[in-house]
């Protein structure tokens, strides 16, 4: 576990480190976000689902671009 989570502290993307916790909790089965909520999420992600790389032509919701900013 800490090999992975020392792995995950120094990737970078574009330049930038990402922020790496680990969650030790358990989430509830079926727990759904309102479409508001969604709404809010899809704002900050961009859904890669025209992908040209042979190996995955379309990987639809799941290859997304996180555009996160701090402010």
């Amino acid at each position: 576990m800490e090999t992975a989570l020392n792995f995950a502290h120094n990737m970078t993307w574009n330049g930038k480190h990402p922020i790496v916790k680990l969650v030790t909790k358990t989430y509830e089965l079926g727990v759904r976000l309102t479409k508001e909520a969604m709404a809010e999420i899809e704002k900050q992600i961009t859904r890669l689902t025209s992908s040209s790389h042979e190996n995955f032509p379309d990987l639809g919701k799941w290859f997304i671009d996180i555009c996160y900013e701090t402010t």
